[in-house]
């Protein structure tokens, strides 16, 4: 340590020591104060490193609990985390995204079934082709005279 702003408090030594116990591989950094500018979240001043790599696994906050830093490490570790929860978090986020498209493919058909009923011209555009008040496929827009 070499000045005041290189202090590190216990509980983060600790952590340090119980990352390197969990894995050999795995370092708790202090991310050097040139680097710090470029972080998009300032307060992210430490990091767990893994030298196998040279690739930084996480980002941890200086005012986090560092059992919260620890237990985040775990749970990104196939051998501690929970892998059937991950998987249906996972799930979901995809089932609801896919609620999402369809919903929104839902609400398109209802403006088109609107927008026809409301219609009072015998031929109208959608989506770049020309339809009859039949619902025939007349040709694209530039092909057909309106």
């Amino acid at each position: 340590m070499s000045g005041v702003n290189d202090w590190v408090s216990a509980e983060f030594q600790n952590l340090a020591e119980v990352i390197n116990d969990y894995d050999n591989h795995l370092w708790l950094e202090f991310v050097p104060f040139e680097q710090q500018e470029h972080l998009i979240d300032k307060s992210k001043v430490f990091r767990v490193v893994d030298d196998r790599n040279n690739k930084i696994v996480l980002y941890a906050d200086s005012l986090a609990n560092p059992a919260d830093i620890l237990a985040r490490l775990w749970s990104m570790d196939s051998k501690h985390g929970n892998v059937l929860a991950r998987l249906d978090a996972h799930n979901a986020a995809v089932k609801a995204l896919e609620m999402r498209k369809h919903i929104d493919e839902r609400e398109a058909g209802l403006d088109l079934a609107i927008f026809i009923a409301k219609n009072t011209k015998s031929r109208w555009v959608h989506e770049g082709r020309v339809r009859d008040d039949e619902f025939r496929d007349l040709g694209p827009v530039n092909k057909v005279i309106m």
